[in-house]
């Protein structure tokens, strides 16, 4: 994947954890990056190191209209790359006691967000643009008490394959990649739950004690490989998995190289 001086990335969820580190990567490898999230500040903190090519936008992208202010601030450029990177965890409870409203917004932030953003970015894109999901181990087996997380996360995986099929036309490659369990604000959500709304919270609290979280920085290298360094067959026939053996032997050689 190559860009030129002027080319956009635009990546949603970019207050923090895993979104600031993809943000300062592709700042610092050459593209100009807008960084859309909830927190202005904390937009203002992920910028800080690179305002020249770090922009940002305070945007709700689980709202129609916050959703057309990303649109709006990137108007007239060309947008290479879009990582749909934002997502919510809530609510972390079993189903039978989830309402309606955390419902529908978990599905407005993980679903309908990276939906009708691309959508609404696509006439600005070209035949050299990639669209990339961040995925999860959630979108493939249930797990108690993310009943909502993981029925999102499922539909988004569908999501990417049909606009892969839809948008290959086009020239548009569509991407999906799981960076693993990483060291980051949700994740220290997780572990503050309680065992009769999230069963397996132990297994996570052991994650974190044992230092087997990804750090943001390294997830991000991954994601950022798997987006500018595998082929345009590559890129789109599978979802990539740093848990997947193959997969992290493969980015870790070409860091050596």
């Amino acid at each position: 994947m190559k860009w030129q001086a002027d080319d956009l990335a635009v990546v949603t969820g970019g207050s923090g954890g895993l979104g600031r580190a993809l943000v300062r990567d592709l700042a610092s490898a050459g593209l100009r990056v807008l960084a859309v999230g909830r927190r202005a500040e904390a937009l203002a903190e992920t910028a800080a190191p690179n305002t020249d090519r770090i922009q940002t936008v305070a945007a709700d992208i689980g709202d129609p209209e916050g959703r057309a202010r990303v649109v709006a601030a990137v108007r007239g450029a060309r947008v290479r790359t879009v990582i749909h990177n934002a997502g919510v965890l809530e609510p972390v409870r079993p189903l039978r006691d989830v309402d309606v409203a955390s419902w529908r917004y978990a599905m407005a932030v993980n679903l309908e967000a990276p939906v009708f953003l691309t959508q609404g970015l696509l006439p600005l894109m070209d035949q050299a643009s990639r669209v990339l999901h961040i995925s999860s181990g959630a979108a493939h087996r249930p797990s108690q008490g993310w009943g909502a997380y993981c029925a999102s996360k499922s539909a988004l995986y569908m999501v990417y394959q049909v606009y892969r099929e839809e948008l290959r036309q086009d020239g548009v490659l569509v991407g999906s990649v799981r960076p693993g369990v990483v060291d980051t604000p949700m994740q220290a959500h997780i572990r503050q739950q309680t065992p009769d709304h999230f069963p397996a919270v132990e297994r996570f609290v052991k994650l974190k004690e044992n230092g087997q979280l990804y750090a943001p920085e390294d997830a991000a290298d991954f994601i950022l490989w798997v987006l500018f360094k595998t082929g345009d067959k590559q890129f789109t026939e599978q979802e990539w998995n740093i848990g997947d053996s193959e997969h992290y032997q493969r980015w870790r050689e070409t860091r050596r190289s």
